[in-house]
């Protein structure tokens, strides 16, 4: 196909005929969008036959071998609550978003379930990990920590929690985890599998059956 031949007057004319000598056609279609005569050069353009040089280049880097053959890599979301880093499996995660106003469950005392959140007009049950995992207050003040809510969904039911920062997905070898150490707090402890370390902080991976079941529990 020879795209030279192709009916481009467009080009000449301009899409909104402002431009002398106008389109007949504009006066009914108004933008050349809604003109046969353009759909058809558009699907003319995608259906041409790829260039050699093209289908070579693309060739070349789909056989290329993989630089990266680590295929056991893990991805999680870091986050802190209070003074403590935590990651929980990617997989898990269904946003980061903004704080809102928790609305309290009446006749209901549990420090874990804090009541509901609305995100993006979704109520959406407000949990406690920092209750769960028994994490002291941060002692961390900058002022460019701003609180967020993580989405994290088990099956069909989400849960919405708040954290003191959400930092990034990261991937990590289990190879690499160290066994978590003996100052963590027994009731964090518990929820952690391991320790890595990351950009010089020591960040807890969560046991995410561990996390689902304790919060089935307390609701």
């Amino acid at each position: 196909m020879d795209i030279n031949n192709i009916n481009d007057c467009w080009n000449t004319i301009g899409v909104w005929g402002d431009q002398t000598p106008r389109c007949e056609r504009l006066q009914d279609l108004i933008h050349c969008h809604n003109c046969d005569v353009y759909s058809q050069a558009g699907s003319l353009l995608l259906s041409r036959p790829a260039e050699e040089d093209y289908l070579n280049e693309w060739k070349n880097n789909l056989s290329a071998p993989r630089l990266d053959k680590n295929i056991h890599l893990k991805s999680a979301l870091v986050f802190r609550m209070g003074d403590e880093w935590f990651a929980l499996a990617s997989r898990f995660i269904k946003e980061i978003t903004h704080c809102d106003k928790h609305h309290t469950l009446p006749h209901r005392k549990n420090h874990v379930l804090r009541g509901l959140v609305n995100v993006r007009g979704e109520l959406l049950l407000n949990v406690s990990l920092g209750y769960l995992f028994k994490v002291s207050k941060s002692e961390i003040d900058s002022k460019y920590t701003q609180e967020r809510y993580i989405v994290i969904a088990d099956g069909e039911e989400q849960f919405a929690f708040p954290v003191t920062e959400a930092r990034e997905i990261i991937h990590y070898d289990n190879n690499d985890m160290r066994s978590t150490p003996s100052t963590l707090r027994k009731d964090t402890s518990c929820f952690v599998k391991g320790i890595i370390r990351h950009k010089d902080t020591d960040v807890g991976i969560l046991d995410s059956d561990l996390v689902f079941t304790a919060l089935h529990k307390n609701i």
